[in-house]
């Protein structure tokens, strides 16, 4: 192959590389606008249904206070879910600043921020003996780690020792990493939909979240050209597992 020819080739993956990356963010968009119409109506519709209930027991004097703690609760949740929706925004819009990057010391950084989290429980880190550099944008990449690894201590908390295990491989030229834990895991029927916006698969009062973190994760792993999935059964622990460019 002449110089002329691999220089074509070569731009013609990159455009098909580029090609498939809007695709997937194209996609991103239709899901995240469906997800913002969707979910945003629901403390709508608890505001809606419950403000003339408080108007009529005030007017036949009976105490609303049940109904304005339903209020109150139903506008946090507006205000968490729109903080979401502009945390979002704001990850598919900030400019990246891709530099090669020391996997390990982001790693070990994203665990020190979760060092509370951890407090007063066993938990076991298993970590690989070396780690490959990347390309990325550093802050970027820290706050993935750190949204993945507080998902793995999350749902682990009912277990007596939480085994946490982090590793990478190469796979067809592109570098794979995983978080595994031995948590309460999930129905696999729902991991197509884990990873977007407010997508809950643990009721609120088994563990808390308003299921922004991994739709985070998700955009962050888009940005930098990546997929993200995820593995698991019920009862059996979560494998997520994502790419990054080398």
């Amino acid at each position: 192959m002449s110089g002329a020819e691999a220089t074509i080739a070569d731009l013609q993956a990159r455009l098909q590389r580029s090609e498939a990356h809007n695709a997937a963010l194209q996609a991103e968009l239709e899901r995240f606008a469906y997800t913002v119409s969707h979910d945003l109506r629901a403390p709508l519709r608890h505001i809606t249904a419950y403000a003339p209930l408080v108007r009529e027991m005030l007017a036949e004097g009976e105490d609303p206070a049940q109904c304005l703690d339903t209020l109150e609760q139903a506008a946090r949740n507006m205000a968490r879910m729109l903080d979401a929706v502009l945390e979002l925004s704001r990850l598919s819009r900030v400019a990246l600043q891709p530099v090669v990057l020391p996997m390990a010391a982001l790693v070990a950084e994203a665990q020190r921020a979760l060092e509370s989290a951890a407090a007063g429980r066993q938990v076991e880190w298993q970590l690989p003996d070396s780690w490959p550099e990347v390309h990325g944008d550093p802050a970027l990449i820290r706050q993935l780690w750190q949204q993945l690894l507080s998902n793995a201590l999350k749902f682990t908390r009912s277990r007596a020792l939480a085994q946490i295990a982090l590793g990478w491989e190469l796979q067809d030229g592109v570098l794979v990493f995983w978080v595994r834990d031995n948590g309460v895991g999930f129905n696999p029927a729902a991991s197509g939909s884990m990873f977007d916006l407010f997508q809950r698969l643990h009721t609120t009062s088994e563990f808390e979240g308003a299921g922004v973190g991994l739709a985070l994760a998700r955009q962050i792993v888009l940005r930098h050209g990546g997929s993200i999935h995820a593995e698991g059964v019920l009862d059996g622990g979560c494998t997520l597992r994502f790419t990054l460019p080398g």
